[in-house]
């Protein structure tokens, strides 16, 4: 895909509604990722809001549009409430070895709502949509070596640590997964 409008689908799960982020997600990406706990295993600084900005409306849109994958904004599909971001992208890290062109998950899940299993089941239905609507025959993720909770989901979605790359001046695992959950 290159250059076309892509709608971002929406994806309803027992708890969750999983959707696209709009520009009036701005405020609340800004809470988010000035909260410590956010940003603990993820570089350790707040973003300020220009780069909310570009990396979580404008570059989750973009992905979408370019590459057919990117980024959901995660509520309650109840309340409403803000819980996290999930998703795939191909960031082209400067990584050895390098994953450029492999849908690398990440998810994000807003510190109130540890604890609760919203990110194992929002990490799940992106796989499973993954799996099913993308001819992705594998993806990968990073992950920090103390963030322990991530390695759990990491793992249970099936993917399997292949060693350790260099980013943001730090080694962190590297995962691979390949479509269905099976070691790739």
């Amino acid at each position: 895909m290159s250059g076309t409008a892509v709608p971002v689908p929406v994806i309803l799960t027992k708890r969750l509604k999983m959707r696209g982020v709009e520009p009036a997600d701005f405020e609340r990406l800004v809470a988010h990722w000035s909260h410590p706990e956010t940003i603990r295993f993820i570089g350790g600084e707040a973003r300020p809001p220009h780069l909310v900005w570009t990396r979580s409306v404008l570059n989750s849109r973009g992905m979408w549009s370019l590459l057919g994958y990117g980024y959901w904004l995660v509520e309650d599909r109840k309340t409403g409430e803000f819980v996290g971001e999930v998703g795939f992208a191909d960031f082209h890290r400067d990584t050895e070895p390098s994953f450029w062109g492999v849908p690398e998950c990440g998810w994000v899940i807003s510190p109130e709502k540890f604890g609760e299993g919203y990110a194992s089941e929002a990490v799940t239905a992106a796989h499973d949509w993954l799996d099913e609507e993308t001819s992705e025959a594998k993806s990968c993720c990073i992950i920090d070596h103390d963030n322990g909770a991530s390695i759990k989901i990491a793992q249970k979605m099936g993917y399997v640590q292949k060693g350790t790359v260099r980013f943001n001046e730090e080694d962190v695992m590297y995962f691979k997964r390949a479509k269905g959950g099976l070691a790739a």
